[in-house]
């Protein structure tokens, strides 16, 4: 999954350096509202989202082809609603033409994403995620030459929004085209098991509810309270962040059926595992972020240009603050999920979800009428109800999970970080390049790291011993499965 993500990661940003330049502030801003609003309505679609199906499958892979096609017809029938409610949406708001269409385009691409999601929750139930990760790096590969491509051509964002959706329909068939790993045949539909799943489903939803609206509304609410290029600005530093989120997405997608499977069983080392993920997170968290924070106006001004994005540089600066805690509450969550607490977190989640358009429909006026960018509203509203999201999973860990915990290992983390972040500065007043700044400080910050004895031997034999060529091929081995 991280070698795909690297791939896919590259791509991204090959588009990235292409997309808000030939599309303009203002018409890159309406294609980051569309997909912000059917990212919302994905939710409904998706009804429980990814973690009952693996959650499930880990536990019991002989139920994987009833809950397969029964998760399949439940799907289906959100799809229905959802396109028809997103299509008023965009009538009741008043959205321009080309809004509407793009709302409508990534609105039936829906339909495969999510049977592509539930597919990709069994492989992931199986620990099989090679399948999820060879569909990835097609989608993103496509996007990036296709997207350059047609940018290059003179392309607006509808011609972008297709080849968008087109190249999700790939990847949906690269899934299909290995679903025979994990099941052979599919029962017949029966309503009555639809209707359980609804039911059973209905706390991970409330969930779901909370991660989307969290992180999508405050596109819509900028949308209907500041200008279009607003949007576009808030939309350029928020898709460096949300790319920055692929270490916590992946690592928490491969922990999580693991987790699953030792609550109840081994709660030893379900705690452990969660220490050492917390660990990690933590101490790849703070270089991140404090890299991202000292270079915003470089990344900004490489992938977006200052001249028309120069007010995204303040917003990614914020943003970067709240990556460590994004990288946090990813692992948080999965364990509360993992362990049956998922009924507790809907509850904390639903104040977070109250709590940041409240906090955004105060920010976003203020900010746009004393800075001129609603934006800064927008970026603070969601750094707050991270930490929120954090204080709140914290509480509702299960009892004696943190008993053991090495506390001094964020100590250290953090001190490591200070020292890189000295340097940085000492490195930036004497006008040296970013990028070599950014190697030698992250140098230094490894140094101290291993200076300071955060990092177990053990732990350096690990990775030594799991980089070798045995390992490697077996990881990649598309042919694994169960082929029943």
């Amino acid at each position: 999954m991280f070698t795909s993500q690297v791939i896919t990661w590259i791509s991204s940003f090959v588009l990235m350096l292409f997309l808000p330049r030939y599309l303009g502030s203002v018409d890159y801003g309406r294609l980051y509202l569309a997909i912000s609003i059917t990212m919302i309505f994905q939710m409904l679609i998706e009804f429980g989202g990814p973690y009952l199906i693996v959650k499930e499958i880990s536990r019991r892979r002989e139920e994987t082809p009833s809950l397969l096609v029964h998760s399949l017809a439940l799907r289906l029938m959100m799809w229905v609603i959802s396109i028809i409610a997103m299509i008023a949406l965009a009538y009741v708001s008043g959205y321009s033409f080309t809004v509407t269409v793009l709302i409508l385009i990534f609105g039936i691409s829906k339909l495969w994403e999510g049977a592509g999601k539930v597919l990709s929750g069994c492989f992931q139930g199986f620990e099989m995620m090679q399948y999820p990760a060879l569909g990835a790096i097609v989608e993103r590969v496509v996007v990036a030459l296709f997207g350059v491509l047609a940018l290059l051509l003179g392309a607006h964002s509808i011609v972008i929004a297709i080849i968008l959706v087109g190249s999700s329909l790939l990847n949906f068939g690269v899934v299909v085209k290995f679903a025979r790993r994990v099941v052979s045949s599919l029962p017949e539909i029966q309503w009555n098991k639809v209707k359980h799943l609804t039911k059973t489903s209905l706390p991970y939803f409330l969930w779901s509810v909370f991660a989307v609206v969290y992180y999508r509304v405050d596109a819509v609410m900028l949308s209907l309270m500041a200008p279009e290029v607003v949007v576009g600005w808030y939309g350029a530093a928020y898709r460096f962040f949300d790319v920055l989120m692929f270490l916590p997405s992946i690592f928490s997608t491969a922990m999580f059926p693991v987790l699953s499977k030792l609550w109840g069983k081994d709660n030893e080392a379900l705690s452990s595992m969660t220490h050492k993920s917390l660990e990690f997170m933590l101490l790849a968290g703070i270089p991140i972020s404090i890299l991202v924070f000292a270079g915003a106006e470089n990344i900004i001004g490489l992938f977006f240009g200052l001249q028309e994005y120069g007010p995204s540089v303040i917003l990614l600066r914020i943003f970067s603050v709240g990556l460590v805690l994004v990288y946090i509450d990813f692992i948080l969550i999965s364990t509360l999920v993992a362990a049956d607490r998922h009924r507790q977190w809907t509850f904390a989640a639903l104040i977070a979800m109250v709590a940041n358009p409240v906090l955004n429909y105060f920010m976003i006026p203020f900010t746009q009428s004393h800075f001129g960018n609603g934006g800064i509203g927008s970026a603070i509203a969601t750094l707050v109800t991270e930490l929120a999201v954090m204080c709140m999973a914290l509480s509702l860990m299960p009892h004696k999970m943190f008993e053991h915990a090495r506390q001094e290992i964020s100590l250290k983390g953090m001190l490591a970080g200070a020292m890189m972040a000295g340097c940085l500065y000492v490195m930036s007043h004497y006008g040296i390049p970013f990028i070599a700044q950014a190697i030698i400080s992250l140098g230094i910050y490894c140094c101290a790291l291993l200076t300071l004895k955060a990092v177990r031997q053990s732990e350096l034999v690990f990775v030594r011993q799991f980089f070798i060529n045995q390992n490697i091929r077996k990881l990649f081995a598309v042919e694994k499965g169960i082929n029943p």
